[in-house]
C-alpha cells in the first residue's frame, strides 16, 4: 500500500487540455495582451524608423556630387578680313585680236589657246598677248562661282584631358549614393521582419506556456474531483502524489489526509461490523427472533459494500 501511495502519477500530453474552459479563457487573455502590447510597440519602433530611414536619406542625398563640366562651343577661327577678293572671270566670248600662241597667263584660270583663223585674240583671266588672230574653242563655256558669305567658321571645341575621370567619378558617386538609401531601405524592412517574427514566437510562446502551466492547475483539481466523485460511489482508492512541477501542493497534501481519515473510518467500521457477527455467531443467536435476523444479514451486506470499497 505504502508503495503505491508513493508511486508519482503522470498525465499524458495528450491530456493537456484537462478543463478547456479555465484554461483556454487564462491562455487567450494573455496571448490577446500580448499581441496588443506588442502591435502597440511595433508601431512605434517602425514610426521611429521611418523618420530615422528619412532623415538618412536626406543626408545622403545631400551630399552632392561633383558636376561633369558641360562640353562648351569652340571658339570662331577668324579668316582675315585683308585677303584679295576673287576676280571674277569674262565668261563671254573674246573678240580682240592678239599675237602669240593663244595662251593667256593671269592669277585667275587662262582661256583655252586658240586653233582656228581669225583675227579675234583668246581672252583670260589674265591679260596675255598672242601672235595669232582666232576665236577660241572653250568660247562659249560657263564656269560656277563659290562665293563665301560667312566671315567665319564655327569649329566645336575638344573635350578636355580629364572629362573622363570627372564623368566615372559623378557616375559613382550617384551609385553610391542609391547603394547607401537601398541600404537603409533594407534596414528598415529587417526591423519590420524582426518585429513580425518576435511577436509570433511571442503569442505561440504565451499560447504554450499558457496551456502548460494551467494545465498545472487543473491536474490536480481534477484529480480532486475524481476521487471525490469515487467517494460518492462508495469506492475509496488510493490517492497517488501529484506530477512533479504541479501547481495546489499544499490543498492537495489536505485532500490526501482528509481522504486518508476516510478511508481509516471505513476500515474502523469494517472492523466492529466483523466482530458484531463473530459475536452473533458465537452467541448463536442466528434464527432467534426474525428481527435479528434481518439485522444480522444488514450487517453482513454493510460489511462486504465497506470491504469492496477498499479494494
Amino acid at each position: 500500500m505504502s508503495e503505491k501511495t508513493s508511486r508519482g502519477y503522470k498525465r499524458s500530453w495528450k491530456n493537456l487540455l484537462i478543463n478547456k474552459r479555465y484554461q483556454l479563457r487564462f491562455t487567450l487573455f494573455m496571448v490577446a495582451l500580448a499581441a496588443v502590447l506588442m502591435g502597440a510597440l511595433g508601431y512605434w519602433v517602425m514610426h521611429v524608423a521611418s523618420k530615422a530611414t528619412q532623415v538618412g536619406v536626406t543626408l545622403v542625398m545631400g551630399e552632392a556630387c561633383a558636376e561633369v563640366p558641360p562640353v562648351g562651343e569652340g571658339e570662331a577661327l577668324p579668316v582675315d578680313e585683308d585677303s584679295p577678293t576673287p576676280i571674277e572671270p569674262d565668261l563671254g566670248p573674246g573678240d580682240g585680236s592678239g599675237a602669240g600662241d593663244g595662251s593667256g597667263a593671269g592669277d585667275g584660270s587662262g582661256a583655252a589657246a586658240g586653233s582656228g583663223a581669225g583675227s579675234g585674240s583668246g581672252a583670260g583671266d589674265g591679260s596675255g598677248a598672242g601672235d595669232g588672230s582666232g576665236e577660241g574653242d572653250d568660247g562659249e563655256r560657263r564656269h560656277a562661282v563659290v562665293n563665301i558669305d560667312e566671315s567665319s567658321l564655327t569649329m566645336t571645341a575638344v573635350a578636355p584631358a580629364d572629362f573622363a575621370t570627372q564623368a566615372a567619378s559623378k557616375w559613382e558617386c550617384v551609385l553610391r549614393q542609391v547603394a547607401a538609401i537601398e541600404r537603409l531601405e533594407r534596414g528598415r524592412g529587417h526591423i519590420l521582419l524582426v518585429l513580425l517574427a518576435t511577436g509570433i514566437l511571442l503569442v505561440l510562446g504565451l499560447a504554450v506556456y499558457g496551456i502548460k502551466m494551467t494545465h498545472k492547475v487543473a491536474g490536480p483539481l481534477y484529480k480532486v474531483s475524481l476521487y471525490l466523485a469515487k467517494m460518492r460511489d462508495g469506492r475509496y482508492d488510493t490517492v497517488y502524489n501529484l506530477r512533479k512541477g504541479d501547481q495546489l501542493v499544499d490543498f492537495y497534501e489536505h485532500f490526501k489526509t482528509a481522504h486518508a481519515g476516510v478511508v481509516e473510518l471505513q476500515k474502523a467500521d469494517i472492523a466492529r461490523l466483523r466482530a458484531v457477527l463473530a459475536a452473533a455467531d458465537a452467541a448463536g443467536v442466528a434464527g432467534t427472533s426474525p428481527e435479528l435476523d434481518r439485522q444480522l444479514e444488514a450487517a453482513r451486506v454493510l460489511l462486504a459494500q465497506k470491504e469492496k470499497s477498499l479494494e
